[in-house]
Order: structure tokens, then sequence, then C-alpha cells
């Protein structure tokens, strides 16, 4: 390309970009506008008058013109050096002809000229160049008229380009090939008849029937969504054949039933308005969420799907997730729903490599140069969620999500969802959400998420009713064609749509005798199957969630001809549809619970297990987002033994993803389940494992004097024993950190000395550096300073910056910043200040790089201590203002805050309050503390406080409490002594420095 040269690109998002230059910074839609037209249509002079008319055609000519006269103003400013590329009169506009343009738009069309001049043998190669060639549709942003007809014959042609590569590879025996090609053209054309027909004959050609019979079961769902027609006489013979064909496995089955009709969405007028207002507001770059609440059955998932089909047609992209009650989820796995839709998975390719390494952590099929490296909790999840923003915006239009059962969603995807969603800049977002409010316990993180979002006044709730008496009559008369007792349908099903639906289906009101239950018709319902088609959906039940046909036969044991028929029964009846690309799912929460409900538990116990062996995909990797669910699976099989292993390959995938409380659940779960079980060595070993992943977690959580952790330690210490095995080095860790905080030196040293020990055996840095850790702390908090500050010194000797995000994810902090933070407070008390500085400086900064909450604090904590020793006014205020900014602190920092603030009340003329304050955090503490030292730490802080304020008795009692409460109070003793004596010696003055 010539240096001059100018690319522009103009399929999918406009941008002008000169050879090896910076992008054209344009300020307005209607720049961009005005200079794709004239690019577009160069080498012509265009009037003033029409350009005015086409970017303003509803206002008056006169206005029109100074409009124009003044974008072309700016944009004399906004292009550099305009009057290059463009030749403006005081008539016409133009692009200048002498101007060197690189157009991707005719590069495009070039390219299908090219091929088509090429015999059909070497025509593939070339048509696959220009698909290529097509990034999106023609100026996808710009929401003018006059790109109109441009657009649609270009996609015209896009479409015909993906037909032609499908049918000429069809031809040519590549079906693979041919499949790949007609599965993009369905996505990007599903109403063109031909080429859902011609992709149920490519997957025939594969030998792959299950798939061609659901590729018919999705062209006639959204032939009749969509268009409210039938598939056509072709179509339906091909869906025939398909269904006949049996080969070697017996008789053809039974000619094919009609399909059940459809049922339309009726009434929900006022719901609909506040969904449509709802969306203008997303549109206009006022993102929210719609939460629709309401009874099982009442039509809310129904309401939000009719929603994103107008939102779609309106041109938004839609994407949706849905969460279900079933065990074993990963943790965002509603995100990666969300990005594995087409138009969304397609925006990721035009990220940059920083970006889709972190969207690598959902995506694994995503590829990079290099896999994503695990970094600190926040700084993970801050990249995680600007990356997920990110791939939204890409899309270049509005977004409708929808969440069906939000109030199962994971803690991590609904903070995903309040970041996107209040986030800056504003995103041209609506999530559209279900819910059962009432299912949720108290602190779901449900409840955090809608009262941030309403405090933002970006969500709204609406909860929907029973239809009326017209309404239910209208639907019925929908399903049946015919008029019924209206009365006595809507008495018997108290305008619950489902319950309407499923009565009329199963024979209301000539079948007498219908429990007037939900469950109890459904079930009538379910009678009517064959019993191949029973019981593939017992097994489909059982999955809990979508499933595939592939899952479902490997799980049924069945033959592909039996299973075709059945799967076809169940999708007639509408008790299952189609879902995604290659899934199905049921058409309603409320079957797939009556359908496993009527299983019989032997039953129930052996579809599980198929269930889990068809999803470990035997001699193939299992992906880390389906261990849970496997371990799920075979735990509700009755083989937990089994199960184990799953579950913490799951917990590791969780943990990596900092989803500490979904880790920490599935491994409590693990343990409850196998401590149920017979003794065995095998049982004993298992347990020993989860109780060995179990501390990271959950010491994140609740701190390591939980008695969570310590139950946990002692029954790790005692399989331990039993097996005649050591404690892994996370365990030991673990046990150090809790014996710390008991106060229980001789422990900590003695574990300390084993991850010491281990490190230099296996030349392990990452175990030299913990075990030196563990070693300092239980020497600075027995006052052996000189000792402390050898090993703090030794483990910042080995910290290795590579191995940061190693130390996080075993060990929940940063040691390099947490040892030198030590490291100065050590130095202190040796009687050397300015080393003591240098180091607390140099800890801050390690902590802010480590971007990690918990070692951030904990440094904070021990720089405010420190200058509180040093009696540094200064940079105690400093500190505690950084500390109390921190957005989640860890737990440990709140009652050390609180003394803090108490003291700085003291100095800024509040002593009875600041005192106070100080009391108040030590009684708030209790009997246990949450950190090593807790307790000496408030009572020193009081001393400093009752000191500074004069007040004799407190700073009596705050001294007397540190010469008698033994453990870590040692470090304070001299601090204790020169108070007592001065009291002794008739007062108190402010002040005090080190004794």
């Amino acid at each position: 390309m010539r240096e001059d040269t100018l690319s522009v690109r103009m399929l999918g998002r406009f941008r002008i970009c000169p050879a090896g230059g910076a992008a054209w910074r344009l300020d307005s839609a209607r720049s961009e506008s005005l200079l794709a037209y004239l690019v577009l249509h160069r080498g012509e002079a265009h009037p003033r008058q029409r350009l005015a008319g086409l970017l303003w055609p509803e206002s008056s000519e006169a206005q029109a013109r100074t409009n124009l006269r003044h974008l072309l103003h700016t944009l004399r400013r906004a292009v550099p050096d305009a009057e290059r590329v463009l030749e403006v009169t005081a008539r016409t506009v133009a692009w200048r002809a002498d101007v060197a343009c690189r157009l991707d738009v005719a590069e495009f069309e070039a390219a299908l000229e090219r091929a088509r001049r090429l015999p059909a043998g070497e025509r593939v190669a070339a048509l696959a160049r220009a698909v290529a060639a097509y990034t999106g549709d023609l100026l996808a942003e710009c929401d003018d008229a006059w790109p109109v007809a441009d657009r649609e014959r270009l996609r015209a042609r896009f479409a015909d380009t993906l037909e032609e590569l499908g049918v000429l590879l069809h031809r040519t025996g590549d079906h693979h090939e041919a499949a790949h090609w007609l599965e993009r053209l369905v996505r990007e054309d599903p109403v063109r008849e031909f080429a859902w027909r011609e992709l149920m004959r490519v997957y025939e050609a594969l030998g792959d029937r299950a798939r061609a019979v659901r590729t018919y079961h999705a062209c006639e769902s959204v032939l009749e969504h969509e268009l409210g027609v039938a598939p056509s006489a072709e179509t339906r013979a091909v869906y025939a054949g398909l269904l006949s064909a049996h080969g070697a496995h017996g008789p053809a089955p039974a000619p094919a039933a009609p399909r059940h009709g459809a049922t339309r969405l009726v009434g929900r007028l006022t719901e609909r308005r506040r969904l449509t207002e709802a969306w203008r507001a997303a549109e206009a770059g006022r993102p929210g969420l719609v939460l629709l609440t309401g009874d099982p059955g009442i039509g809310k998932t129904r309401l939000a799907e009719e929603f994103a089909a107008w939102a779609a047609r309106q041109g938004a992209v839609t994407a949706t997730a849905r969460a279900h009650a079933a065990e074993g989820g990963l943790a965002y796995a509603p995100v990666v729903a969300w990005l594995r839709t087409p138009a969304l998975r397609t925006a990721l390719d035009r990220l940059g490599p920083a970006l889709r390494r972190e969207l690598a952590r959902l995506l694994p099929e995503v590829a990079t140069p290099e896999p994503p490296e695990t970094l600190p909790e926040d700084e993970q999840r801050q990249r995680l969620f600007a990356a997920v923003a990110q791939a939204m915006e890409a899309v270049g239009k509005p977004v409708v999500l929808l969440a069906d059962d939000l109030h199962r969603f994971d803690r991590e995807s609904l903070r995903l969802l309040h970041y996107l969603i209040r986030g800056e800049p504003v995103a041209r977002l609506l999530v559209v959400a279900t819910a059962r409010p009432e299912e949720t316990d108290r602190g779901h993180p449900l409840a955090d998420l809608l009262a941030g979002l309403k405090g933002l006044g970006r969500c709204a709730e609406v909860e929907l009713g029973p239809l009326s008496r017209d309404e239910t009559a209208a639907l019925a008369r929908h399903v049946t064609g015919v008029d019924v007792d209206v009365a006595r349908l809507h008495t018997d099903t108290e305008g619950n749509p489902l319950f309407v639906v499923e009565a009329l289906r199963v024979g209301w009101p000539a079948r007498s005798g219908l429990s007037p239950r939900v469950q109890a018709v459904i079930e009538a319902r379910l009678a009517q199957l064959s019993s191949g088609a029973g019981e593939l959906l017992g097994v489909a039940a059982t999955v809990g969630r979508e499933f595939t046909a592939d899952v479902l036969g490997a799980a049924a044991g069945v033959d592909e001809h039996t299973l075709i028929a059945g799967l076809d029964e169940l999708w007639r009846r509408r008790l299952v549809r189609e879902r995604g690309a290659d899934a199905y799912d049921f058409t309603h929460e409320k079957i797939r619970e009556v359908a496993y409900a009527v299983l019989s538990p032997a039953l129930r116990r052996r579809h599980h297990r198929r269930v889990a062996e068809a999803l470990a995909q035997p001699g193939e990797a299992t992906p880390d987002e389906v261990c849970g669910q496997i371990a799920d699976h075979y735990q509700r099989a009755g083989d937990i033994l089994t199960a184990v292993p799953w579950a913490l390959r799951a917990a590791a995938a969780a943990c990596r993803l900092h989803a500490n409380t979904e880790a920490v659940g599935l491994l409590d779960r693990m343990l409850r389940l196998l401590r149920e079980q017979p003794a065995s060595a095998q049982r004993d070993a298992l347990e020993l494992e989860l109780l060995t992943a179990l501390p990271a977690p959950l010491g994140q959580l609740e701190g390591y004097a939980s008695a969570g952790i310590a139950a946990a330690h002692a029954r790790a210490l005692d399989l331990a024993a039993r097996l005649g095995t050591e404690p892994g080095p996370p365990l030991v860790r673990s046990l150090a950190l809790a014996s710390t905080t008991a106060a229980d030196f001789a422990a900590t040293q003695r574990y300390g000395e084993q991850l010491l020990d281990r490190g230099r055996e296996t030349a392990d840095d990452v175990l030299v550096v913990e075990g030196a850790y563990v070693l300092g702390i239980a020497a600075f908090w027995q006052a052996h300073f000189e000792t402390a500050r050898e090993h703090f010194e030794l483990a910042a000797r080995h910290y290795r910056p590579q191995q940061r995000a190693l130390h996080l994810l075993r060990y929940g902090q940063d040691p390099r910043a947490v040892c030198v933070s030590r490291l100065a407070n050590t130095l202190w008390f040796l009687g050397r200040p300015t080393e003591a500085v240098r180091a607390r400086d140099a800890a801050l900064a390690f902590a802010a790089e480590a971007a990690h909450v918990f070692t951030k604090t904990v440094v904070l904590i021990f720089a405010c201590l420190l200058a509180v020793d040093m009696v540094d006014e200064h940079a105690l205020r400093a500190h505690l203002r950084e500390l109390t900014a921190l957005d989640d602190p860890a737990p440990q920092a709140r009652l050390p805050a609180e003394a803090l603030s108490g003291y700085v009340d003291v100095l800024d003329g509040r002593p009875v309050c600041g005192v106070r304050r100080c009391r108040r955090a030590i009684a708030r503490m209790g009997g246990a503390q949450p950190a090593p030292g807790l307790g000496a730490a408030l009572h020193r802080i009081l001393l400093a406080a009752a000191e500074a304020a004069g007040d004799a008795a407190q700073a009596q009692w705050a001294a007397e409490r540190l010469l008698t409460m033994g453990g870590a109070a040692v470090v304070w003793r001299p601090e204790a002594e020169r108070v007592r004596e001065r009291l002794s010696a008739g007062g108190v003055s402010g002040g005090a420095g080190n004794a």
C-alpha cells in the first residue's frame, strides 16, 4: 500500500486510517455518515442540497443546509489535511478523485467477481476469501436511510456466497466444510429455507441423522416464529426421509403426528410497554435491568423471549443465558452462554490480543498467542469485566441480554452484571431477567445487585399476574381453534398460562377427573408418550439443563433410530425445543420437574450415572465447565468416591476465577457426603484431598480463626496420621496461619520449618518464601525481632515476581509486600527507624503493584501501626485514608480501621468519642481474633489514644491488658510498661514514643 493511501472500512464499524497511521477521530455519527457517502460515491460532485436532504431528511431545506455548513466546518478541523481529500465549493462537495483509497466494500465485490470467473473446481478458495473480506454489514452503526439499499444488496451477495460455498462443497463430497458454511448461513439469514434444507442433507451425508432432524426442528420453529408459515413440501419431504431411514434398525417409525400448535403471547400490554420504555432508554445510552417476577408458569420467560425477538427485529443483538436448579455449574456459566451467542462470539475476533487473552479464562476456544496469567483477585476481575464490556461494545449495536432464573445465577455473574449496567462509558445494554425472589435466602447476592441498581435508578421490577378471563379465552382459542367454557377454564386454572395450555393439550374438558394442579395435568400429558419417548424424557430431565442429542443418546443407551424417533416425538408434542447451536431444552422448567419427579429412585440413580459417563467423554479432555456437573451426577448416582476427583477439578477451576464462595460450597458439600460413606482408605485419602483444597478459598472468605478452618485442620491432621502421609503445603501453611492467630507460636514455627525444609529440598522458591514468611510471623509476635528480620529478608530474596500469581492462588496474598511491610515494623523495634520508613514505602509500592485487596489491607494496617509507634500523625492520617477508601476491604480491616479512626478523633479534639470508638472495636472482636495479633494491636491503639486524650483510667486499663494478656502482646510490652510507670509517677502526657 502506498504511504499516502487511506484505508476505509465500511463493512461493520466505519473507520478511516492512513497507511501506518492512527485512525481519524470523528466526533459525530453525522460526520461518519457524510464521509462514508462521499467515499462510497467518490468521483462525483454532490450538490449541497442533496447531501443536506440525505443527512437531515426531517429538517427544513434551510435548516438542513445550515447543518451541513456547520458539519463541513467541523470536519475541516477534525480531518487531517481535509483539503487534500475533500473538494468543497459553494455548491458541491466531493471526495477528491486523485486520493488513493483502499475501500473494503470494493475489495469484497472485486473478490466476488474474481471468484465468478473461475471454474467450479477453483472457486471455493476464492469465495472463502471474499467471505473473509465481509467483516460486517455496511455501516452497521449508521441509522440514516441512505445506506439501506446498498446494505441489503451487499448482505444478500454475502449470503448468496455462503450458500454457493455450501452447495459446491456438498457436491464435491467435502461435507464437513459444507456444514461449516451452511451453519453460518442459517445464522446470518435464518429465514432462507433452502439453507436449512441443504444443511439437513449435508448432516445426513455425514451420517449424523440426529443433527439433521434437529436442523429441521430449528427450521420449522424459525419459520413459524419469524414468518408465521410452515416449511415447504420439499423441506418436509427431506424431513420425512430422515425419519423413515432405518437401515438395519428395524421397521420405519409410524408417520409423524402433527406438531402441537404453537402458543402465542396474549395480554401483557402494560408489561410490554414498560419493557419497550426500558429498551428506548438503553438504546439512548442508559443501560438498565428489568426484572420480571411472578408465579411459576405465569409467563415470565415467554414474555422475555418475545421481547428479545422484537428487539432483534429493531436491530439489537440478543443473547440468552439460563441458570438451572441442578448443581455443578461453573462460575460465570451464564456469561459464557452469552459470549458464545454467534453475534457476540464473532465480535470477539475484533478485539485485541490482550482482551481476547482475558476472555480465554471463560472461553478456552478463544485462540490467543499465550494462555491468560492468573492474576490477583481484584486485578483479574477488573480486567475480565472490562474485556466482557469491550466485547459488548465491539458488537456495534444495542445489546439485550436475557437472564432466565436470575436468582440461580452465581455471585460472580451477578457482580459482572452490576459492572456492565453501571459502567463508564455507558453501554447500550438492557438486561431482561426473570426470577423468583422468594426462593432466595437472606444475604443472597441478587439482593445486593437489585439494591445497587435501584439506587442508581437502573432497575425496574415488573410483576406478572394471572390472565384475565378474556385473555384466557384468547389463549384457549389459539391453542384449540374453538371456543371453550371460559368461565370454568379460568376457574380451574386460575388464569395461569402454563396450566391453561397443558390442560387443553391433555384433553380438557372432555378428560374428566383432572386434578386442579399443574403437576397432575403435566403428568397426564406425559402418560400419552410412547415408551421410547418417555424413556428419553426421563433421561433428559435427569441431565437437569440443556442437552445435546449425543449426550442424550449416550446416556439413554439407545441406537440412533430410537433416539431420533423419540426426540422428534418430544419436539412435536412441544415438551422440548431446540436451543442454541446444537442443543435441546424443556419448553418449561415445570415440565422438567414433573418428568424427573415421576422417576423411581433406582431409575434416577441409573440415569445420573449414565449422564455422568456421557459428559466425561472417555478418551477426550473434559472441559472445566462440565466437571462440576459430572461430580453432581455421580453424587446423585450414589457414587461419591468417583464424584470427588471431578469436584476437586471444578473447585480448582473456580479458584482460578477467584470464585471462592462457589469453591467452598462445592468442597463442603462433597465433604458432607463423603463422611456418610463406609470407612476405607480410599475414602480417607479423598477426604484429605478435599481438606487440603479447602483452606485457601475458605481463608479468603472467613479468615484463619474461623470455626470452619479449625474443624478442617483437626480432621485433616487426624486423616494424615491415619494414612501415614505428610500434609500438603497448602494445608501446612493454613495450619501455620491458624496457629499464629491463636498465638500458638511453637506450632507456627513447626509448620513454617516444614514448609521451608520442603521448599529447599525441592528447590521450590514458592515454598521457601511461604515458609520464611510463616517463620518470620512467628518470631515477630514473640518479639524475637532479629530472627524475624532474617526470615522476612529471606522471603524477600527468594520471591520471584513471575510467581506472584501462584502465591495468590494457593495462599491468598502477595508475600513480598506483606513480608517487607512486617520488616518495616521489625526494623522499628530494632531501633532502625530510617530503614523502617524505607521498608514501609517499598511495601506500599509492592502492594499497589499487586493490586490485591487483602494484601493491600494488611500492608496499610501495619503502616498505620508503625505510624502509631513512631508518633507520625501525618503518615497515620494518609495511610488510614487509603485503608478506609478501599472498595471491598478484607474483614480483618474493619476493627483496626475503627480503632485507628478513634485515635484520629482524639487527635482532632474529640477525646471522649475517640476513646469510645477504640473500646468499641475491642468489644466487637469478642473472644476470637480473626487475624494474628489483632487483639494486641487494638489495645496498643487504645493505649496511644488514651495517652493522647489524657485519659489515665483508659491508659491504665490498656497497659494492664497488654501486660497480662500474653501471646502477641509481648510486642508492645515495653510500651505498656513505660505508660504504667508514667502513670505511677503521677500523670499521662501525649506523644509517647518507643521505649
